[in-house]
């Protein structure tokens, strides 16, 4: 009876029960939910000893009674007991209704993972635009010394570039200069012998390479009083050389 009242409509169904021992009346049960029925009334039947019970089913919402019985103790407990026997298990509504909040767990789950992963790509990305930040700003920084140290050489062409004939440094100071050909400084180099006279410039330029920025600076400077006067280069070596020969007399 309890299973056909969704099928009648009836969708707030409450029930009493009265208990009565030698035809006087004992503890009720009043306006319980359904699914506590047997519970309920075995309950109350341990406790209250009765012979007879009176059942009532009732709509709240509609305020109708919609069914009723007096039972003798014996029978209750028949009916009681077929009602648990006879479970065939769940209603469609509630397996529907498990199924549903079952999808949207595993749905919820789902979206979890999701986020998660592109979560960790993000992270991962945002890393590798982080190292190629730093590659290009340490490019940039590389950069801006030698356009720095360029301009400085620049401003000396082309009568520095002279001194480096022949060297893997003629070739870049040439460029700096804005000459595309390299072959009127190769000429101007090409009367001495060629081996010694690469060696030379070679060592000269490999002397520069260790200069600090002041002595590079300097020596610059000596190469422009060397290119308005090329005897200045013997001046200054008999003068290094007559400085020193006091010394080594003064040491024998």
């Amino acid at each position: 009876m309890i299973n056909t009242f969704p099928k009648q409509g009836y969708s707030s169904v409450v029930f009493n029960a009265t208990f009565y021992r030698n035809g006087k009346k004992l503890n009720a049960i009043e306006h319980a939910e359904v699914a506590n029925f047997s519970q309920l009334v075995r309950s109350y039947d341990k406790s209250e000893n009765p012979d007879k019970v009176k059942v009532e089913f009732k709509d709240q919402n509609k305020g109708v009674l919609i069914w009723a019985k007096t039972f003798e103790v014996n029978e209750l407990d028949e009916e009681i007991h077929r009602t648990t026997t006879n479970f065939s298990g769940l209603g469609e509504a509630e397996v529907n209704d498990l199924v549903q909040r079952k999808f949207a767990e595993l749905e919820r789950q789902k979206a979890i993972e999701q986020l998660q992963a592109e979560l960790q790509v993000q992270k991962e990305l945002n890393a590798d635009l982080q190292f190629q930040v730093a590659d290009l700003q340490t490019t940039l920084d590389a950069k801006k010394q030698v356009e720095y140290y360029s301009s400085i050489i620049g401003m000396a062409m082309p009568g520095l570039a002279k001194f480096f004939t022949g060297t893997p440094v003629a070739e870049a100071m040439n460029f700096l200069a804005g000459q595309e050909d390299e072959k009127e400084l190769i000429e101007e180099g090409s009367s001495s012998s060629p081996d010694q006279r690469q060696s030379i410039i070679k060592i000269i330029g490999e002397f520069s390479a260790t200069l600090s920025n002041q002595e590079l600076g300097t020596l610059y400077l000596l190469f422009i009083e060397f290119e308005k006067d090329k005897n200045n280069i013997q001046k200054i070596l008999r003068y290094i050389t007559d400085t020193a020969e006091p010394q080594k007399t003064a040491h024998a």
